[in-house]
């Protein structure tokens, strides 16, 4: 039930970013949807693709805006596999065409990868950010496969644009490295990530923004009746860092009061919220309630009793510290990185807190902690811990270092293309004499952060790959050129044929490899140099020609079959 609710968050955020647009339109205001159609998509809510529910939600949502309202949509992943340049403008910003708009949504089939960051670059492109403000809502269910650093893209397209804004929607992400992503995309525009924390406030805040979106504008309201004489507070609170220590630290110094009902001792509806210490507070009806108040990670709990006449006076403390981290990718070097993550867990393990940066601080109550360090895949945990009224410093050093991959065709050749595949995979085989895979990106020249230790480089261009076997060390920068050894077959047929791609030697027993299929007539792929033997199949099957074709590293060959 949750994930089928969680999946109509879109569409909140949909209406609460969109809806300026229908009073504002204007002013201009343009907002563009990054729509997931990655192949994840195709999972089951309730016996529905995630895919069909967004078409039909996305709709109902449409249908009630105006014409007047700029709205445009940019999906990725719904054209091909394996991809990371599937990313489209679908409709460019502009007046709402609500009929046009759906038919694009309704036309997206689910297939690729996950680009969202570079969806987002586009889209933000699309809006002219470096020129006015822009609104990107990014919608995906998944983790980032493509680009290394979210984070990192977000800070740049913050600092060119006029006044970019990238709000997130994730939706049934049980990664937690997902949503820290998601997180930092917003974090770094000034928007807002959301997600689901029960059923009951989705719907409720879905109910409400849709009926503001389709509602007509309210009357002028009438003239205000003159104000009743003010209520005298019957609640005053302050809260202090530790026993002894009067003060919150500077960045720590707006706390979050929440009252709630009280149902057998636990949080029922809230009933009120206060900000900063000290507090200030009425509460209209007498009677038992839950008070909540939370600073970063730092939280007290406690009952309260409001007696009717009779005011109520706390005095709390959070018997907190701060834990101040910085980090190193070996004993001298600092991580600049701003894409770097900090997640704060405690004793057991169980995550509470996440920051961003080269840097971070988390206050939180004096106990045993962990701090767990991430930068690309590299990856390091250590025991902390908090002393009330204090601020512990700590360096963690990851023992990390960058691998710089550049690929070819050939030595001195052509660089691979955008789409080629960079795996990297452990340097020690198992067993069976594979090497497990760590990380993939794409394109000719690739980097990735790293622990300190050996790996092999695979680049794989369609049927063509190279390996490199590499060492990386603390604090460094490793480069290596990896060899793919290959060129270009560009091969044709007549216009219904499939072409069917072997190697070009026969084993013992007079068979081929088989290396790969391709339709309508036209073979147009990356191998390993030598000899590559093409057999053109009619549609019902029958071989029409084969032929065998020389492919050279570093070169392009074509022919025709027959």
């Amino acid at each position: 039930m949750l994930r089928s609710l969680f999946f109509l968050l879109p569409i909140l955020v949909f209406g609460l970013f969109l809806a300026p647009a229908a009073s504002a339109a204007e002013e201009g205001k343009r907002v563009i949807l990054v729509l997931d159609a990655s192949g994840s998509m195709w999972g089951q809510i309730d016996g529905k693709s995630k895919m069909q529910i967004a078409k039909d939600v996305v709709g109902k949502v449409i249908a009630g805006w105006k014409p007047e309202d700029e709205v445009g949509l940019v999906a990725y992943g719904h054209r091909k596999k394996g991809a990371c340049d599937d990313i489209e403008v679908l409709t460019e910003p502009g007046k709402l065409d609500a009929q046009s708009f759906m038919a694009r949504v309704n036309g997206l089939n689910p297939k690729g990868k996950t680009p969202m960051t570079q969806a987002v670059r586009q889209a933000a492109e699309a809006l002219k950010y470096t020129e006015k403000q822009a609104t990107v809502i990014l919608v995906s269910d998944g983790i980032e496969t493509c680009d290394p650093n979210p984070c990192a893209v977000a800070e740049e397209l913050e600092k060119l644009g006029v006044g970019l804004t990238v709000h997130t929607v994730g939706f049934g992400l049980d990664d937690k490295g997902a949503v820290a992503q998601l997180q930092c995309l917003a974090d770094k525009t000034g928007g807002i990530a959301v997600i689901a924390d029960n059923a009951d406030q989705l719907l409720d805040a879905l109910t409400k923004t849709v009926e503001a979106e389709t509602e007509p504008e309210p009357a002028p309201p009438p003239a205000p009746e003159p104000e009743p004489a003010v209520t005298a507070f019957n609640l005053t609170a302050n809260v202090v860092m530790a026993e002894g220590v009067e003060d919150l630290p500077k960045d720590f110094n707006s706390p979050v009061w929440e009252v709630f009902n009280s149902i057998n001792g636990e949080k029922g509806d809230w009933v009120k919220t206060e900000y900063g210490t000290p507090i200030k507070a009425l509460i209209e009806e007498p009677g038992t309630y839950v008070l909540l108040v939370s600073n970063d990670a730092a939280k007290i709990q406690t009952p309260i009793t409001i007696e009717k006449d009779k005011p109520l006076s706390l005095d709390l403390s959070f018997e907190a510290g701060v834990l101040r981290f910085s980090g190193k990718l070996d004993e001298a070097t600092p991580i600049t990185d701003s894409g770097t993550i900090w997640e704060l867990l405690d004793a057991n393990g169980q995550w509470i807190a996440t920051k961003y940066g080269p840097e971070a601080a988390f206050f939180t109550a004096a106990g045993a902690y962990k701090i767990r360090l991430t930068l690309g895949n590299a990856k390091i945990e250590q025991d902390v811990a908090a002393s009330a009224g204090k601020f512990t410093d700590t360096v963690v050093s990851l023992g990390a270092g960058t691998l710089d991959v550049s690929s070819v065709f050939a030595p001195g050749g052509p660089p691979v293309l955008s789409g080629a595949a960079i795996e990297v995979r452990k340097g020690v085989a198992n067993i069976d004499g594979t090497h497990e895979w760590i990380a993939t990106n794409y394109g000719p020249q690739v980097k990735f952060d790293m622990p300190a230790g050996k790996y092999r480089v695979v680049a794989i261009q369609d049927f063509a790959q190279g390996i490199a076997d590499v060492e990386v060390k603390p604090g460094q920068t490793t480069k290596v050129e990896v060899n793919i050894n290959g060129g270009f077959l560009a091969v044709t047929a007549a216009a219904d044929a499939t072409l069917e791609a072997f190697g070009g030697e026969k084993d013992i027993s007079g068979n081929r490899t088989y290396l790969g299929t391709e339709y309508n007539g036209k073979l147009n792929k990356a191998f390993s140099a030598g000899t590559v033997h093409v057999i053109a199949k009619a549609a019902d099957g029958s071989v029409i020609g084969e032929k065998d074709f020389d492919v050279k590293a570093g070169q392009r060959s074509e022919g025709t079959i027959p």
